[in-house]
């Protein structure tokens, strides 16, 4: 009874309120042309800065609209509501594949690392050492663990994070006390005391607070042999009707990413540039960390992986921890289509 109580309330956070920026359309169609991109102020969408400083919608033949989210469960949701035709996002998109079918035609990133769970330094979960079998950087053990309180965004890969951690001490989501906040919150929150293990989704934030001696990473994405990439989603009725809108954002975005993998200070400049026009006060140092440690996909790398293993990896996690059903790996399987970013890398030549 109390493992159902606790999935239910799980669930519900799935369902969280919507936050977006001005200047985004609310209609659930769009024109011809105009694409609505859903974004995140985070490093996956800096590409977005690129393209708009850039003019590459215009060379590429479509007007950009921009609508920002908090998190990847509001995210989800709005799409389903049609409030925005193609984004980046992460674990948020487990949901928006069975519940609105939505496409995922690309992943966003070729690697990334610091998004870690730390805890306090005199946790006794650090002095449990290294005890998985295979993951030398996974401290603790399911006597250290049972009980604590982790700090979390249900829906997006913190929460990802905190079950394949709880999985790797050998516990169940019933053994552990997981607190939903959004993801600018949670930092704040570790500071002030809440929660006993923190699980960061926000590389700049998890970086700044990993480098002080106060705190100390136990997991995390890449130390769990799970590092992220993000997909790129497609509403339904966008896939279906506007496929030329979507080659030609694909050929943009593409060619962005390129621009950025090229060139690390260019990179910097754009990502701090990002953050700030969309509300982030970040830490210069930690940003350079953050994109030293992380690269796009582009036409130099796009064939390296298979597309949708992360995401793959992902769902198979919630599946096997009781929190979602089977039929959602079979939606996403037969919902993987990389047809049109391939369009785009031969047109783009």
């Amino acid at each position: 009874m109390k493992k159902l109580a606790k999935l239910a309330t799980l669930a519900m956070a799935f369902t969280l309120a919507l936050g977006t920026l001005s200047g985004c359309s609310s209609s659930s169609s769009t024109e011809a042309g105009v694409v609505r991109v859903g974004f995140m102020p985070y490093y996956a969408s800096v590409p977005l800065q690129v393209i708009q400083d850039n003019g590459l919608d215009e060379k590429y033949g479509f007007e950009m609209e921009t609508v920002m989210f908090a998190s990847g469960g509001p995210m989800a949701e709005a799409l389903g509501a049609g409030e925005w035709d193609i984004g980046q996002i992460g674990a948020g998109g487990m949901s928006a594949i069975p519940n609105y079918n939505a496409k995922l035609i690309a992943d966003v990133q070729s690697e990334m690392d610091g998004t870690y769970i730390l805890a306090r330094s005199d946790s006794p979960v650090i002095a449990a050492g290294a005890n998985v079998d295979g993951y030398p950087e996974v401290l603790g053990d399911a006597a250290s663990v049972e009980g604590l309180t982790i700090l979390c965004t249900v829906g997006n890969i913190s929460h990802y994070m905190a079950l394949d951690y709880i999985q790797k001490m050998g516990l169940d989501i019933a053994d552990v006390d997981i607190v939903h906040m959004e993801t600018a919150t949670i930092a704040n929150a570790f500071i002030s005391g809440e929660g006993d293990l923190a699980c960061f989704g926000d590389p700049t934030a998890c970086l700044q607070l990993a480098a002080e001696d106060e705190y100390t990473p136990v997991g995390g994405l890449k130390k769990q042999g799970i590092s992220q990439q993000d997909a790129m989603l497609v509403g339904e009725d966008f896939y279906e009707s506007n496929q030329d809108d979507i080659v030609n954002f694909m050929m943009a975005w593409y060619e962005a990413c390129e621009l950025l993998n090229a060139d690390e200070e260019y990179e910097y400049e754009m990502a701090m540039k990002f953050y700030t026009e969309n509300g982030r006060t970040v830490d210069e140092s930690t940003v350079r960390q953050e994109i030293e440690i992380s690269a796009y996909t582009d036409p130099s790398n796009f064939y390296d992986r298979e597309v949708g293993l992360w995401m793959t990896g992902l769902i198979e996690c919630y599946v096997s921890s009781g929190t979602m059903e089977e039929t959602v790996l079979d939606a996403l399987k037969e919902n993987i289509d990389t047809s049109l970013a391939e369009q785009a890398m031969e047109q783009m030549g």
